[in-house]
């Protein structure tokens, strides 16, 4: 497990995310289930985009899968809201088409 890693930002940079930031983020940063990939910290499932903007005193990460690397590299577990569709019951399943679309 990692001290520090780097984070992609929205404008183009990178920025060092460190271990510590993280730790004193997560003791301002407020559950909330309106996201769908989280971040097990401090015995609680925070939002990953929230926890790393925070860390990062309000840089923008470039989105949340850059977040999220970032946070799984430093050792935290990442919990990922699965989806369902309403009408059928099933998993909602992206095609290759939606999935490639979908990459930054």
């Amino acid at each position: 497990m990692a001290d520090e890693t780097r984070v992609r930002l929205k404008n183009g940079g990178y920025a060092v995310l460190t271990l510590d930031d993280v730790a004193v983020a997560a003791l301002r940063t407020a559950e909330d289930i309106a996201y769908d990939v989280l971040v097990t910290a401090g015995g609680r499932n925070l939002p990953a985009l929230v926890l790393v903007r925070n860390a990062l005193a309000g840089r923008e990460p470039a989105n949340t899968n850059a977040a999220e690397t970032a946070l799984h590299a430093l050792g935290f577990d990442i919990l990922v809201r699965r989806r369902f569709d309403k009408d059928t019951g099933q998993p909602v399943r992206l095609t290759r088409e939606q999935i490639r679309d979908s990459a930054t």
